[in-house]
């Protein structure tokens, strides 16, 4: 019961972290928070991106859910001012299940946009020159 319950209130409590990081935005001269350093975990279970970015580019593939039949995505893009980013997530088959791309502010709080497919699962994602904090958990949300 307890695992159900962390499997399901985890990407909802990684997006509500974004939404409350988003007032955190990176400061002009090197002060407050580091820019365009990433902060991922990654477990079979999951996996959370962070980053507070300034003219960010970055390509990179991580390993994702590896169980459930489908996985929830939460997302959120704050303090957006330019450039674009795209998410994707990949099934054991090769299959695109998502492919959001992100030229704006998002708030996808609810949490539960959830993705069929057959795990292990990737997740990719795509930086061109974006400026904005953006926020990611990806987590199994099927059995």
């Amino acid at each position: 019961m307890l695992e159900r319950r962390i499997k399901n209130t985890l990407p909802l409590a990684i997006v509500l972290a974004g939404a409350l990081t988003g007032c955190l935005t990176p400061t002009a001269g090197g002060s407050g928070h580091s820019s365009n350093v990433p902060v991922v975990t990654a477990t079979g279970g999951g996996v959370g991106f962070t980053v507070f970015a300034s003219d960010f580019t970055f390509d990179q593939s991580y390993a994702g859910p590896t169980l459930g039949d489908s996985v929830a995505v939460g997302l959120v893009v704050s303090s957006y001012t330019g450039g674009s980013a795209q998410v994707e997530i990949i099934d054991a088959h090769g299959v695109k299940r998502l492919q959001l791309p992100v030229t704006s502010n998002i708030v996808q709080a609810q949490g539960q946009s959830t993705v069929p497919g057959t795990p292990p699962y990737t997740l990719h994602v795509t930086f061109t020159h974006f400026t904005g904090t953006f926020v990611l958990g990806v987590g199994v949300a099927g059995s």
